[in-house]
């Protein structure tokens, strides 16, 4: 998937995102397409998103580059390991190029939304 630093996702981790998907309420289907990148189409009136997958522990703006979803034609960058969390640069990056940027408990959520309010989707934070 990224051109310098090529780290392969864990089939766990694909395993459990898909099967995530697969029961979500807003997902009809999800299509492996290959390379890390799969298809979602999504129910109601919600539009199909193209969506990539990766496994980066802390992701900066230098792996969005790396990355470079307009290479890829994706609407999202998932990053799917239990402990993989991204820097508030990298999100601000990706929504510049108009690529929602989430971890995977973040993209339960994003999945609902569409458009604009897919990319700048954010988890609720829980009250201190």
């Amino acid at each position: 998937m990224r051109e310098k630093n090529k780290q392969a996702v864990a089939t766990s981790s694909k395993s459990f995102f898909e099967n995530g998907m697969r029961g979500h309420s807003a997902v009809s289907s999800i299509t492996d397409l290959g390379n890390d990148k799969y298809l979602i189409k999504r129910t109601g009136n919600r539009p199909d998103i193209k969506i990539i997958v990766a496994d980066i522990y802390i992701a900066g703006e230098a792996e969005i580059y790396e990355i470079n979803p307009n290479l890829f034609d994706i609407d999202c960058i998932i990053l799917i390991g239990f402990y993989n969390r991204y820097s508030f640069a990298a999100k601000d990056l990706a929504k510049s190029m108009n690529v929602g940027l989430f971890d995977n408990r973040e993209f339960f959520g994003a999945v609902n939304f569409t458009g604009e309010a897919l990319v700048n989707y954010e988890k609720k934070k829980k009250d201190d």
